[in-house]
């Protein structure tokens, strides 16, 4: 008995027909044929009845097929484990990522991906959005976690949204501001502004010229001085749920009153994807009812 006989049941069994099974495997209409009555040969016992109208199932096959459909499960998940561990050990991966990405969720995907797989040689590189898609593209990045206000086509890439977060506007906790219920662009405007996107920039000139009082991509640097009230700073809903500053009350965090959305996406080229960016996906996936949560 070989483990592609029991394909071949399978998806007999399914197609209901060694025709358009043989189609579907890509083989000849005898191999499976052939392959199959080996096998009944072997254990002594007719797995399927075979008619003008069709290949079914007997009594005994139905059963024998259901089992076989459980080995090949625990075939594949074994099959695909092994693959994965196995091809890791010398691997680079280089992912592409947006500073939502950089400062919310990724540092602990990262941690519980490098215990799953320490033999990785990751590299982050924080960018922006069109910087990500070139280097993807171009096959000099593996993946990339673009968190993004506005909807992109990412028309040479493959891609998936997976999650989206809230942009909060963020005070001093001595800040007379600290009360309110939720803010206007205008409000806000009216403030010095400490380090924020483009996005949010844009937004915020639509009312009048802003003051940038301090720009930075050190995200601590910038709250400690949102901290001591000298401005407003932007961030994600789900960066700030067990930030320090926040649990501390020396950051709060207030809604926009007009809701602003970033979705986020994974993305790769359009190719095979490696090993270790397999095994980073499928670590994302894990994680994404977790990232909900949070964001909930």
């Amino acid at each position: 008995m070989r483990i592609e006989q029991l394909r071949y049941l399978v998806e007999v069994a399914q197609s209901g027909s060694i025709t358009l099974a043989a189609e579907k495997l890509h083989l000849s209409q005898p191999n499976i044929s052939n392959s199959i009555s080996a096998l009944e040969n072997e254990i002594g016992l007719a797995i399927f009845t075979r008619t003008r109208s069709g290949t079914r199932p007997t009594p005994a096959g139905h059963n024998l097929i259901q089992m076989a459909e459980d080995i090949l499960m625990k075939w594949d998940q074994f099959a695909e484990a092994a693959r994965l561990n196995s091809a890791l050990i010398n691997e680079r991966l280089v992912i592409g990522a947006t500073f939502g990405a950089c400062t919310s969720f990724l540092p602990k995907l990262l941690t519980n991906y490098s215990e799953r797989y320490p033999f990785v040689e990751l590299q982050i590189m924080e960018s922006h959005p069109a910087e990500i898609e070139e280097r993807l593209f171009a096959g000099e990045w593996d993946l990339g976690l673009i968190g993004t206000p506005e909807e992109m086509p990412f028309k040479n890439l493959v891609a998936e949204n997976f999650l989206k977060c809230r942009i909060m506007a963020c005070v001093g906790g001595k800040s007379p501001l600290a009360a309110k219920k939720s803010l206007t662009m205008e409000e806000i405007r009216e403030h010095a502004i400490i380090g924020t996107s483009e996005h949010i920039k844009e937004e915020l000139q639509s009312y009048g010229p802003i003051r940038e009082m301090f720009h930075s991509k050190h995200s601590e640097v910038s709250k400690r001085v949102i901290s001591e009230g000298l401005g407003i700073g932007f961030y994600l809903d789900i960066s700030l749920k067990n930030d320090p500053y926040v649990m501390t009350g020396n950051i709060v965090p207030i809604p926009l009153q007009e809701e602003h959305i970033v979705e986020f996406y994974w993305l790769h080229a359009k190719k095979k994807l490696s090993p270790s960016s397999e095994a980073f996906l499928k670590e994302l996936n894990m994680h994404i009812p977790q990232f909900i949560r949070l964001n909930a």
